[in-house]
């Protein structure tokens, strides 16, 4: 009855919303092809039994790096197909990810979409990254026997509520999991109160920990400033994944450092590409210097005729991380505003100084533990964020001891990668 209910609320969802996705599927081709994916249709040949891993968007993509590699290091023939809920963790995928065989767009999670999904796909064994629990693919999968991992999973105070609302299905779609690999004790607790079988959780750590760093050498940091027009003695405030609300105020905040530090370069990351427009329009209005990072990639004879702006925004994807190397500041988006906040891990790997805001919900533990250890500082808003950044900029000794206590907290905690391939490797043979 449970299942009956809430795909006969999938079905009127999905076909009162049919009209408007035709209409624009019809005039962007992008959205056609994504769609035609979504629907079931995915045009491939069946592999032979492979490992299909579910990883929603960027985040969950770049976390899942590290596993594919070690499960290609030991499994090299088997073939895996990935699937994401998002364009960009679709377009990170095909970039950052050749260890996939396929990258296609997550089915819509309707009994006869996956029923086609699974005919093509043939798994056998399914990896889902973080906290993905659609209640069809569960069930269909676990009907046919085969395996399911939740890996790296997660579960934030936001999404527990929501999943304690619905637990009469979920609690019912989470008996086909055969394994719960969980981040911390809390993630651990959450999944169990929302109908996890106790004695299919573990915890083994986050695989954020061991993200893979860019390949970079000194002589791809100094191209990467030289892209950028940088000469390595300006200071660099960055401002990466930010949100609807912070750019303002961190703009803003921006010229205010600059009494400070008058060779302060301010680059602004929005976490999604769609609102670069947006971005632009606040940046016409509130800065009278300021370029798109593509701009900057013209030849040097033109840059050198033009004035360093004084903020760029970037308006590239997959490169945040590589710039950080580059930083003197760090700001996380999405914590100055109730979004939740995004890694604060990256950053580290380059000993860098890292400060968030008030919302880090999505990221709760490890932004406690990395306070707690001096590797980083959680302000209250912005005005405390301004008064520890100017303390920050005149004090180049402690910029240099918070990123190496950030450093050591992630080091300290690396080791997720191996405990979750353990943990499935009796799957995978």
């Amino acid at each position: 009855m449970t299942y009956l209910l809430y795909n006969t609320l999938l079905t009127l969802l999905l076909v009162l919303c049919a009209p408007y996705f035709f209409v624009k599927g019809f005039f962007q081709k992008r959205l056609r092809k994504s769609l035609i994916e979504r629907m079931g249709f995915l045009g491939i040949e069946p592999f032979e039994s492979p490992i299909w891993i579910h990883a929603a968007s960027v985040g969950e993509v770049f976390c899942s790096i590290p596993l594919l590699r070690r499960i290609k290091k030991e499994f090299p023939h088997r073939k895996i197909v990935l699937t994401t809920m998002t364009s960009t963790g679709h377009d990170a995928a095909k970039g950052q990810l050749t260890e996939a065989d396929r990258v296609l767009f997550f089915p819509i999670d309707h009994p006869f979409i996956l029923g086609r999904v699974l005919k093509r796909i043939q798994p056998a064994l399914l990896l889902i990254a973080e906290t993905e629990l659609w209640p069809n693919l569960l069930r269909a999968c676990g009907k046919k026997g085969i395996p399911i991992v939740l890996f790296n999973g997660r579960v934030s105070e936001k999404s527990f509520r929501g999943y304690l609302l619905f637990r009469f299905l979920f609690e019912k779609s989470l008996k086909y999991v055969s394994l719960f690999l969980m981040q911390t004790n809390e993630d651990q607790d959450r999944i169990i109160k929302i109908g996890a079988p106790p004695d299919k959780t573990k915890v083994v750590g986050n695989l954020k920990f061991d993200q893979a760093l860019p390949s970079f050498t000194q002589e791809a940091a100094t191209r990467l400033a030289q892209s950028f027009g940088l000469h390595g003695r300006e200071t660099v405030f960055i401002a990466g994944s930010t949100h609807s609300g912070e750019e303002e105020l961190l703009m803003s905040l921006s010229r205010e450092l600059r009494q400070v530090a008058p060779d302060l370069i301010f680059i602004l990351a929005p976490r999604h590409l769609n609102r670069l427009e947006e971005v632009e329009r606040m940046l016409q209005k509130e800065s009278p210097s300021w370029r798109r990072r593509t701009e900057l990639s013209m030849n040097r004879t033109q840059r050198s005729q033009e004035r360093q702006p004084g903020v760029i925004l970037l308006d590239t994807m997959g490169e945040l991380m590589s710039l950080y190397s580059l930083a003197t500041l760090v700001f996380i988006g999405g914590s100055l505003v109730p979004v939740g906040g995004h890694n604060p891990l990256e950053p580290l790997f380059f000993k860098k100084c890292v400060l968030f805001g008030p919302f880090m919900f999505h990221f709760s533990e490890i932004a406690r533990r990395l306070v707690e250890e001096g590797g980083a500082i959680q302000v209250n808003g912005v005005e405390d964020l301004s008064s520890h950044l100017r303390r920050l900029l005149k004090n180049e000794k402690a910029r240099k001891e918070m990123g190496e206590r950030g450093y050591q907290f992630l080091r300290k905690h690396q080791g997720a990668t191996e405990r979750t391939f353990e943990e499935i490797r009796r799957f995978l043979t």
